[in-house]
């Protein structure tokens, strides 16, 4: 009996062995439900052993899991089908089976369900409450209420929902009896809480035992006590207990943590001694590690925790991030172990790093908020857009966790400097004259206030199969809060993801990411304050759009590799020293080479759908992808001038592989558009002078060669805008179309 109670609950632990086909067995080809409205069917499919094989092996025939019928189970799960429904408050379900076998070797499997009404809840007392001060609020929204299902595991939940907000009002030793009667001809139930309160007590004394990781403890009881928040004379709340464990085993200096009411004393005047028993772990842990990336070619880290200085549990972290080793100075000299792609990022000359020290003092578990301090210094590059030197910076965080949900304030003061490219600074800030450049990429001070939050819902926070995520940011930077007066901006992101599973095999993946920046479009927009070049919007990527080189979805300028020389009257040649002649300078739209620049923007939109399917070879380690992505980045003036119609979207497959270092991605994105039109730049060689030449295809503007003994001779070109209307060749070739992405860990 025992066993057959066991198989009815747990059948896919007990009978998993049983589906799998030997030689001779029936093939299970389907698995239907029919009439059940108030249930989906992957829910009841999951309380059975009957198992259909999975879809590669249905619909591809060559791979993928045969499962097979088990004749002892059928039975089986139609008792299994009867009892959830009867659990549920279908007292009267009745289940059918009907097998059919489409060949000989193959089963076709319907359970056709009677649901019947459901039996209803037509009375609820709840008695023993009587004399609790919080009666209200303990009896408010129980699971089970008047006039739903008579459901059992919602009268267990009720049962133990009053329980609990008992022990949370002072009643440590509350307990709750269940009752109940049913009327099968009406179908209704009458159902009794009878609760126990106890008596209400306060929390008394902490006592608190360590048990040391090696020799003597580390952690001081004292410590310990400031630690779990719990302070003698205040209610007795079994939640706070649990919140003081949490807290403790946060810290991470201990590796178990009981926090409990001690049974083993007698209780004076209603008051409950509370023991607390830690066993400590390491203090102190180190690890170090490397890697190769498209972006980053080589790149190594190391981390160094101290979780108990000065014996006060205030942690100190050390880190150090190195990337670009192999093309960054003075890491380089292996360039051809790199991708094309670090090998042409205009700003990966030079090493990116980053190195941190944060300090994070012990805060008890009464505390709503966890302050950290950060010094820092870092330099780190945007592909093609841009590198940030920061030598020495800060940042001051306040963070607050509650279940899924966390929140976070933050203020950052840096001071340092953004090189990009003088294409960009033209096109962007339209300073086009190598002393306003040198003005506006000298060392600043940038301060933002922070405020971020993240509400997490899913069953896995790396790969996750069901639920939702949704995080959001707003960063500001005015003279107000300390930043210097050219560096003023309100930056707002919102991202938002969801996951469904569709049966065993797919999982359907959807996310929507949206961004703005207010503030100057440009420096003369606004007399000399802008928008830093690293705080603007940026898409396309491994992350973002898979279609697209990494950042180049959005508004471009180009460096190109050439251009022609072009009269008043259209003719090619001319000559700038020759003041009889009007000559521009001009790149031809065939012109191949050069250099694509991300400039960003100040509107953001992308989306993603994605269905992740378990790969019918080799299952446990592979998972297949196939997605589309969406998006688009705007560099607009006001809000209404954005062009939803732009929206570029971009189809792909990917594999993601499990491996020790986590889940490694490679993707493959199609793109089908023409390239973006940007303004084009020449840059003539440093040593020929280093001159910046606008040189699209509709310049006009003049080119001439100053005077002998002036400016050394160079070539001048007149002041002005550069047109935004050179396209890059048009790629013909399919292969060239692909974009591949290669990354650690799902996109979204």
């Amino acid at each position: 009996m025992r066993r057959l109670i066991l198989a009815l609950l747990f059948p896919a632990a007990l009978h998993a062995q049983d589906i799998v086909c030997d030689k001779g067995d029936t093939e299970v080809l389907r698995l239907e439900f029919t009439g059940n409205a108030s249930f989906p069917s992957a829910m009841l499919a999951n309380g059975i052993a009957t198992t259909p094989s999975t879809w590669a092996r249905r619909w591809l025939h060559l791979f993928g899991t045969r499962y097979c019928l088990d004749p002892a189970e059928l039975p089986r799960d139609v008792l299994r089908l009867v009892v959830f429904y009867r659990n549920h408050g279908f007292l009267d379900a009745a289940v059918d089976t009907v097998v059919t076998h489409p060949s000989p070797a193959q089963a076709a499997i319907r359970f056709a369900i009677t649901e019947g009404p459901p039996t209803r809840v037509r009375a609820l007392w709840i008695t023993g409450l009587e004399t609790v001060p919080t009666r209200e609020a303990i009896e408010r929204s129980l699971p089970l209420r008047i006039g739903g299902p008579f459901d059992r595991l919602a009268l267990a939940a009720a049962r133990d929902t009053l329980a609990r907000r008992l022990r949370n009002s002072g009643y440590p030793d509350a307990d709750v009896l269940v009752n109940y009667e049913t009327d099968a001809e009406q179908r209704t139930a009458a159902v009794t809480f009878a609760a126990m309160p106890g008596a209400r007590s306060r929390i008394g004394a902490v006592a608190v035992q360590v048990r040391p990781y090696r020799a003597a403890p580390k952690v001081d009881t004292a410590v310990v006590r400031r630690l779990t928040g719990l302070t003698g004379g205040s209610w007795y709340r079994q939640q706070d207990l649990e919140r003081a464990k949490r807290t403790l085993y946060g810290t991470q200096l201990f590796s178990q943590v009981a926090v409990e009411p001690d049974t083993g004393v007698a209780r004076a005047d209603s008051a409950v001694r509370v023991a607390v028993r830690v066993a400590e772990g390491p203090m102190q842990s180190a690890r170090v590690g490397g890697g190769w990336g498209t972006l980053d070619c080589f790149r190594a880290y190391g981390d160094y925790s101290h979780l108990n200085v000065g014996g006060s549990a205030t942690r100190v972290d050390l880190r150090a991030r190195v990337s670009k080793i192999g093309v960054g100075r003075p890491l380089d000299g292996f360039e051809q172990l790199c991708s094309s792609d670090a090998r042409a990022d205009a700003f990966g000359g030079d090493l990116n790093y980053s190195t941190g020290v944060t300090i994070t003092p012990p805060v008890s578990a009464r505390a709503a908020v966890q302050p950290s301090l950060t010094l820092f210094s870092e330099r780190r590059s945007e592909y093609n857009a841009y590198l940030r030197t920061t030598p020495i910076g800060g940042a001051l965080s306040l963070a607050r966790s509650t279940g899924h949900r966390t929140q976070n304030a933050s203020y950052t003061l840096e001071y340092g400097d953004t090189r990009s490219s003088p294409a960009f600074l033209c096109a962007v800030f339209n300073l086009c004259a190598d002393a306003d450049q040198a003005a506006l990429l000298r060392r600043q001070r940038l301060a933002v206030l922070g405020v971020s939050f993240t509400d997490e819902k899913t069953d896995n926070p790396t790969s996750p199969r069901r639920g939702t995520v949704l995080r959001g940011e707003v960063r500001h930077a005015s003279q107000e809060v300390g930043s210097d007066s050219r560096l003023q901006f309100t930056r707002f992101t919102l991202d938002g993801a969801a996951y469904l599973p569709l049966g065993t095999d797919v999982v359907l993946a959807a996310r929507l990411r949206v961004g703005a920046v207010l503030g100057p479009i440009s420096l003369g927009s606004a007399g000399d304050a802008y928008v830093p070049v690293q705080e603007r919007l940026y898409a396309g990527g491994a992350t973002t759009v898979r279609g697209f080189r990494q950042n180049e979805l959005g508004p471009v300028v180009y460096n190109t590799a050439a251009y022609d020389t072009v009269r008043a009257d259209g003719t090619h040649g001319g000559d700038p020293a020759d003041p009889t002649q009007v000559v521009y300078f001009r790149a031809n739209p065939a012109t191949a080479g050069g250099r694509t620049i991300p400039t960003g923007g100040n509107a953001m939109l992308v989306a993603n759908l994605e269905a992740r399917v378990r790969s019918p070879v080799l299952a446990d380690v592979l998972q297949l992808a196939f997605f589309a992505d969406a998006g688009r980045v705007w560099n607009s003036g006001t809000a209404t001038s954005l062009n939803l119609g732009a929206v570029q979207w971009t189809p792909g497959v990917g594999a993601r592989v499990r491996t020790l270092v986590g889940l490694i991605r490679v993707d493959i994105g199609y793109n089908p558009y023409q390239r973006a039109s940007g303004a084009a730049y020449f840059d003539t060689p440093i040593a020929v002078g280093g001159q910046l030449f606008c040189v699209s295809p509709s310049n006009m503007l003049r080119v001439t060669k100053a005077a002998a003994g002036s400016a050394t001779g160079q070539l001048q070109q007149a002041t002005g805008g550069c047109a935004s209307d050179f396209t890059p060749p048009r790629e013909r070739s399919v292969l060239k179309r692909l974009a591949f992405q290669f990354s650690i860990g799902q996109a979204f």
